[in-house]
């Protein structure tokens, strides 16, 4: 095993594509609807201005919020999960995604301002 930097440091949405057996316990967000969802969003996102444009989209196994209707998309990093109609709720899912890349920018922003402006103080000292 070994370490790698991965070229995806600007976070990831996860878009479930999980497709279970119609007669499973549990339900499932369907393969095509999945994957049909993420290559929208990967599509809409890469066209944007900003974080959300640098974001990974990738299809992803299970991620056990498992909705009778529509997909699960989770937000890494925020460590969050939406469930949305992979038809009707796509302008929401692109917004939320520029919203939450927009704001880990900027909270990333502020520590490192905030790193060095400590910095400066003890140079200063």
């Amino acid at each position: 095993m070994r370490d790698e930097t991965p070229p995806w440091d600007h976070g990831v949405v996860l878009v479930c594509t999980h497709q279970r057996d119609p007669d499973a316990a549990k339900p499932s967000c369907g393969r095509e609807a999945g994957l049909k969802l993420r290559q929208w969003l990967k599509q809409a996102a890469r066209a944007e201005d900003g974080p959300a444009a640098r974001c990974r989209v990738l299809a992803t196994g299970c991620l056990d919020v498992c909705p009778h209707d529509g997909v699960t998309v989770g937000f890494e990093p925020g460590h969050r999960a939406v469930v949305v109609d992979p038809e009707a709720d796509r302008e929401a899912l692109l917004a939320l995604t520029r919203a939450h890349f927009e704001g880990l920018t900027a909270t990333a922003a502020a520590g490192k301002r905030e790193k060095a402006r400590r910095a400066l103080g003890r140079l200063l000292k």
